[in-house]
């Protein structure tokens, strides 16, 4: 299995997951590039990890390789706000991806997905796969590479491999990466020389036609603007919100939020009154200090919720910290 780079813990390490699948009806034909695609891509993450090169993307990749519809649900539970990218490889259609198991539908597909709130990017390496994207959308999914027609197996494992190959170093974007691929496969003539690298922001299903064979696109969301960003997709610890940490928790919890909301408004009012009222500054001060500790009181809840809502993503020094406060 492939690993992270050394210089980081596994434990809050981004996840790449990549499933690669056979149909398991008999009528769908074998895909005879599938492994082949699965031990390119899986080399790509380990060019640069191996040698813990600073151009490499630190994640952990768990190997998919034969993986059934049942994994992904194991997997987003297993690492959930850590997953990245999402990656599928196999046979697919409007509405489902295929696995050997049966099939993976696609409204609850982006359901599952949308429990990874840092999941970024979804590679959707099937024939017709684009009428999936804004299901994904709906989600918060902020950018997928989906495919308009039906696709050639040998030209789908080239197509992601010539992707992985720069995406898994730091010399490149997601947007970046997508167009060093089609560039590389219209230069080979593995594809037709008239196909895009334009970023498509989503608007709408367009169906596909007869002339969209072995044709990828990159769609984002409307209105996001950041897959040129090189540390778009890194993740490190997550804090949650504010609305997460007032209704999540346990009642012991809820009650130092709500204490230090009370310690913040108290301290607001005495500074009012210290001001307009008594013209003290040394009530104002105690009015500040007073706002300080509510501040520092939800902060520190802050960091006890993240440890509880997300343990996979807590170092040591976070655990350190909580120790201490």
């Amino acid at each position: 299995m492939p690993a992270s780079t050394s210089n980081s813990s596994p434990i809050n390490t981004p996840v790449v997951l990549s499933y690669f699948s056979q149909s398991g009806d008999p009528n769908d034909p074998y895909l005879d590039f599938l492994q082949d695609e699965y031990r390119a891509i899986t080399d790509s993450w380990e060019k640069y990890q191996q040698t813990a090169s600073p151009k490499s993307i630190n994640v952990l990749y768990p190997a998919r390789g034969a993986a059934d519809a049942r994994q992904i649900d194991d997997d987003i539970r297993a690492f959930k706000h850590r997953i990245i990218l999402f990656h599928f490889s196999g046979h697919a259609g409007s509405q489902h991806l295929l696995f050997k198991d049966g099939s993976a539908y696609a409204k609850g597909l982006a359901g599952l997905l949308g429990e990874a709130q840092n999941l970024k990017v979804v590679f959707l390496n099937g024939c017709a796969t684009h009428d999936q994207v804004n299901l994904l959308f709906e989600k918060n999914v902020k950018a997928v590479i989906a495919t308009r027609g039906k696709v050639n197996d040998g030209v789908a494992k080239d197509f992601s491999e010539n992707f992985y190959e720069a995406v898994s170093s730091t010399d490149y974007t997601i947007r970046e990466a997508f167009e060093h691929a089609v560039n590389t496969m219209i230069k080979d003539g593995r594809i037709a020389p008239e196909t895009s690298t334009a970023l498509i922001s989503w608007r709408g299903i367009v169906k596909e036609s007869s002339e969209d064979k072995d044709r990828w696109e990159l769609f984002a969301r409307e209105g996001f603007s950041e897959l040129d960003s090189k540390d778009w997709w890194k993740i490190g610890v997550i804090t949650p919100g504010r609305k997460e940490l007032i209704s999540g928790g346990s009642l012991w919890d809820r009650g130092q939020i709500w204490l230090s909301a009370l310690l913040f408004a108290l301290g607001l009012a005495i500074i009012a009154y210290g001001i307009f009222f008594q013209n003290d500054i040394k009530v104002a001060g105690i009015g500040v200090a007073s706002c300080c500790v509510g501040i520092f009181g939800f902060k520190n809840q802050q960091r006890y919720v993240t440890a509880e809502l997300n343990p996979e993503l807590v170092d040591d020094s976070m655990r350190k910290k909580l120790r201490l406060l």
